[in-house]
């Protein structure tokens, strides 16, 4: 089954609720925009950089991948230029770009006469120390992330977690603005019965800039917060040229547990 990015059902969401608000018998919007999103980590490449059409009400979350895009990806503190291939459609991959913390990077991507261009700075790894679990709910088994968050500096992150191999949320985030300096136990979300006994889990906390952090999380707020009746925004993205997504230079770092006991 193809792994579909929280964000694009998300903005599917977005453009037909938007179209559902202005009639009392709406005649449901089947526009698209152009999806990018990419990232550059300090783990061993290639990084990628996958484009992609959002859908429309009757298209059956398929999301056309889109080809034929021209990517670059600079280390603007190195000045090392990277230009990608499209190793499968729209699926644009690295050949030389390392990613480091403190190094400035810049994509651009150029397609139909148009460039979208984004620049994230990778921040310095926080490293996680273990992963735990909370079992004190039998049918909602809960792991939990332990790491000390650095003091004196603004530091934003996103969980990743995966079960046997297979991702099994779509994003987390999480700031230290209320926790700077603090050493941080934090309960990942997922859903009732998502683990058993003998499961595999690993947990990454992935290390992002403003940027980067700011469009996962009003993406996050949209996706499970919005319920009222209203049109909800689209996340605000720090690639400019008018898409929607994000790109981000990011720190990555993982544990795993076994589930045993339930």
């Amino acid at each position: 089954m193809k792994n579909i990015p929280a964000f694009l059902i998300v903005f599917t969401i977005i453009i037909t609720f938007s179209a559902c608000t202005k009639t009392i018998t709406p005649s449901l919007n089947n526009s698209t925009r152009l999806v990018i999103e990419g990232a550059v980590s300090d783990t061993a490449g290639p990084y990628h950089v996958s484009i992609s059409k959002t859908a429309n009400f009757y298209s059956d979350n398929v999301y056309p991948a889109v080809s034929g895009a021209t990517v670059v990806i600079t280390d603007v503190t190195t000045n090392i230029t990277d230009v990608l291939t499209e190793a499968a459609q729209g699926d644009y991959v690295t050949h030389a770009i390392v990613g480091k913390p403190g190094d400035t990077y810049q994509m651009k991507v150029m397609l139909d006469g148009k460039t979208y261009t984004a620049t994230s700075t990778m921040p310095n790894p926080v490293l996680l120390d273990s992963v735990t679990v909370d079992y004190e709910v039998s049918n909602n088994i809960r792991p939990t992330a332990n790491y000390q968050d650095p003091a004196n500096q603004k530091n934003y992150y996103k969980y990743s977690m995966q079960k046997n191999g297979i991702h099994v949320n779509h994003f987390q985030t999480f700031d230290d603005r209320l926790s700077n300096g603090r050493y941080i136990r934090d309960n990942l979300d997922c859903d009732t019965g998502t683990f058993h006994h003998g499961d595999m889990v690993k947990v990454s906390l992935v290390g992002l800039d403003a940027g980067a952090f700011n469009f996962l999380k009003e993406a996050e707020d949209v996706a499970y917060n919005n319920s009222n009746l209203v049109a909800p925004a689209t996340p605000t993205s720090n690639i400019t040229g008018g898409c929607i997504g994000y790109f981000s230079a990011q720190t990555v770092s993982s544990k795993t547990t076994v589930i045993k006991h339930f």
